[in-house]
């Protein structure tokens, strides 16, 4: 580009780029290089006209100097037309139907904790203080473009002092949709569980309370905190009797990363991402001999830490040295409660009091759960921060599509523009509050993009409650099989369109024969699979039964390796946990096949190697044997159990007798844990070497296993291996598959 004082460029970028101090970064590069024209927010995307002899530099400059929380999917140059510009301004957002990238909720930043803490700051200590680079976005918004006005924060009037930063493009308070201050912004109220009001400051009352021991709901950014003292047996086990959580894990907020280190081993890796500009909650190799109350992650030797995200949460630090339990605030698995008189309905027998303020939450967004493999993300639950996650396509949609999940860690995701858009978790169907709050993220998702979808995706399974809501819609729509898409999933995030090697592991899904699957091995394309191999059925004693109880699934192996007498001589953990007469019954139901579905599920097989090895016989919560046998592995272990493979089909019954020989003895469980990683590895292995020229995709929730995906990462560090990063690889990501088949396979969408 040639140096002219009379150069112009007009440019369309693309990406997050709506709500991070974009424009005013425009603005102030515009400025340094003394350019004139404008930017401006559109729904397509930061629109830019510039004028000067700097248009190369300014060029370079957006995308070196992006800020932090910015992410620049595309630069288009526009068609420039000349026009006569005095200055560079920033121009009002312009309305219309669009695609941009919505701004996601951040942690409180380091400029904003400085100015809480300094007691001549206007804002020291206000709960709050925010700017462009922290603070909600998308809990707040209510159609974008992102500006005030869309949001929650239109019901508070800026005072003089506000307004001011607010208009001075050289502030990086600059258009930050929620400021406030204690002048003109939100106020907090502390009452008791009937919504009653408490005397006091709120903050103190709500100090003074965790301090007594007792139980705060505290509202965060996307929702509702259930907190107490993690130091406190009395209060952790008082806590899981009022939920009816047994044992499930429970996350803990520490005050800084240097009280994490006391009690869980911190990588450099994780901690980068505990105390970056996310703050989502981290799961930790933990400590032993700490105050931690044992009651928080039981029996599993990991915890889930995060720092304090929001200035509320911070300011309760202020007063308190201990680490506090801070979990969703909802039932079982549930959506997180948005609303105060909600969490006096339906959790007004689990608080003692409740922390509230009146900026509304307009979307609700669970904490994202994320853990650290060989360097690389397992996305458990993406929420706060992360989503929605907005994947840019290489070319425009016609139509738009929309993909409606699973039916259990539910999320949805829409193709419009040009982006495919995978929401948040929004949790367990079924219910009517879950249904109700699917329903609500449908219509959130139309009326942020300002579409209604032609065609729907949804699981293949008939009763699920996305395929009968799919069903009752005026519109096209399909089934896709579960175990595909989670190898379409993954390949969606990484933009893979060629054939690949697929490993569709899980706990159960819906197979196109009809049985349920979850041990998978797929031939798969962004057309068809061909399923070459898979995990030799078992029957599920008793149906669901057998899904909370393990027991039930290692029986039904020990039918398959011995007789009925054979198994009544064992001594075993698994026959230990049933009377004899129970053994023979279960037998009568093997045997005539009574409620017993086959399953070629991997994530059942855990649970059953769980019982043999004496792990634990009934499950308080899914994927709970194989976290505790987790806690067992010995990564210098390298045997694998016995297995065959004929003609794809995984025979597992050889390693039976080995388990059963291993848990007689002191170190058995070690061995156990340990063998059966190595052998699922070894079983992907075998499918790997025989089709060496295709990329390794897995998918499912059985990858969320740490020691399993650490041994994956080191096997395959010199061949293609796509695992998801960025979205969930469980039924979380379901939707982004669906959505990937759906794109590349509608005749509007230039499909087949």
């Amino acid at each position: 580009m040639e140096s002219s004082s009379n150069q112009s460029i007009a440019l369309l970028i693309k990406g997050i780029v709506q709500g991070v101090g974009f424009r005013p970064f425009v603005y102030r590069e515009a400025k340094r290089l003394g350019l004139k024209g404008f930017v401006a927010n559109t729904p397509e995307g930061v629109v830019i006209e510039a004028q000067g002899s700097q248009c190369a530099l300014f060029l370079e400059a957006l995308s070196e100097n992006t800020p932090i929380n910015a992410r620049i999917d595309s630069i288009e140059i526009l068609p420039s037309t000349p026009a006569h510009y005095d200055s560079f301004e920033i121009r009002r957002s312009t309305l219309g139907e669009g695609s941009v990238a919505i701004p996601l909720d951040t942690a409180l930043c380091p400029a904003c904790q400085a100015e809480m803490d300094d007691p001549r700051n206007r804002r020291y200590q206000y709960p709050f203080i925010n700017c462009t680079d922290c603070g909600p976005r998308y809990t707040i918004i209510q159609i974008p473009p992102y500006d005030r006005v869309r949001t929650s924060m239109k019901h508070f009037t800026m005072c003089e002092a506000c307004e001011a930063e607010y208009n001075d493009p050289m502030s990086r308070r600059y258009h930050a949709e929620p400021i406030s201050c204690p002048q003109c912004g939100p106020s907090l109220t502390f009452t008791d569980n009937l919504g009653n009001p408490i005397e006091g400051e709120p903050i103190e009352s709500a100090i003074r309370m965790l301090q007594e021991g007792k139980i705060i709901a505290l509202k965060g950014l996307g929702g509702f905190h259930l907190m107490c003292s993690a130091v406190s047996d009395a209060a952790v086990e008082e806590l899981r009797r009022r939920k009816h959580r047994r044992g499930k894990p429970l996350a803990v907020m520490f005050r800084t990363l240097e009280q994490v280190r006391e009690y869980a081993y911190v990588t450099d890796d994780e901690a980068e991402l505990i105390g970056g500009s996310i703050k989502p909650i981290v799961i930790l190799r933990a400590k032993s001999g700490t105050d931690l109350s044992e009651h928080i992650a039981p029996k599993i030797g990991r915890i889930g830490v995060f720092l304090p995200y929001t200035p509320l949460h911070r300011l309760l630090f202020e007063s308190i040295d201990f680490p506090l339990v801070a979990t969703s605030a909802n039932i079982s698995d549930e959506p997180i409660i948005v609303r105060k008189e909600e969490i006096v309905r339906r959790l007004g027998n689990v608080a003692d009091g409740i922390l509230d303020h009146d900026r509304s939450i307009v979307n609700a967004l669970d904490d994202t759960v994320l853990q650290i493999a060989e360097g690389k993300i397992i996305m458990l639950r993406m929420g706060r921060g992360y989503a929605p996650h907005t994947i840019a396509l290489p070319e425009t949609l016609k139509t738009p599509v929309m993909a409606l999940g699973a039916h259990q860690k539910s999320a949805i995701a829409l193709a419009a523009g040009n982006n495919m858009i995978l929401s948040g978790h929004i949790g367990d169907l079924g219910s009517v509050e879950a249904n109700e709050y699917f329903e609500r993220t449908v219509q959130t998702f139309k009326r942020f993009y300002d579409v209604e979808p032609a065609l729907l995706a949804h699981d293949l399974h008939p009763f699920y409650t996305t395929t009968q809501y799919a069903s009752e819609q005026k519109k096209g729509h399909f089934g896709l099989q579960h175990h595909y898409v989670h190898i379409l999933e993954c390949m969606a995030e990484y933009g893979v369109r060629e054939k690949v090697l697929g490993f569709a592991f899980d706990g159960t899904g819906y197979g196109e024969d009809g049985s349920l699957w979850g041990g998978e091995v797929l031939i798969a394309d962004l057309h068809t699979y061909e399923r070459i191999g898979f995990l030799k059925p078992v029957a599920l004693l008793g149906g669901d039964k057998a899904i909370k109880e393990p027991r039930r699934i290692a029986l039904s192996l020990l039918f398959e390796r011995y007789s009925l007498e054979e198994v009544l001589a064992l001594s075993s953990a698994t026959t230990d946990a049933f009377l004899p007469h129970e053994i023979r019954q279960l037998h009568h139901v093997w045997l005539k096949k009574l409620n017993a579905p086959l399953s070629s599920s991997i994530g059942r097989l855990f649970d059953a190697v769980a019982s043999l090895g004496g792990f634990i016989q009934t499950l308080d919560y899914e994927g709970q044997g194989g976290m505790i046998m987790e806690a067992f592995i010995d990564e210098s272990i390298e045997e694998p159990f016995a297995f065959e493979i004929r003609e794809g089909q995984i025979d597992i019954l050889p390693m039976i007798p080995e388990i059963l020989e291993l848990a007689k003895t002191a170190a058995g469980k070690r061995e156990i844990a340990s063998r059966f990683i190595v052998t699922v590895t070894a079983m992907i292995d075998y499918f790997a070497e025989r089709f060496p020229d295709l990329p390794v995709v897995v998918g499912g929730g059985v990858f969320q296993n740490h020691a399993l995906m650490s041994r994956l990462y080191r096997r395959f560090s010199n061949r293609r291996f796509y695992a998801q990063q960025a979205t969930p690889l469980n039924d979380g990501g379901i939707a982004l598959g669906q959505l990937y088949y759906a794109i590349h396979n509608s005749k509007d969408n230039n499909g087949r």
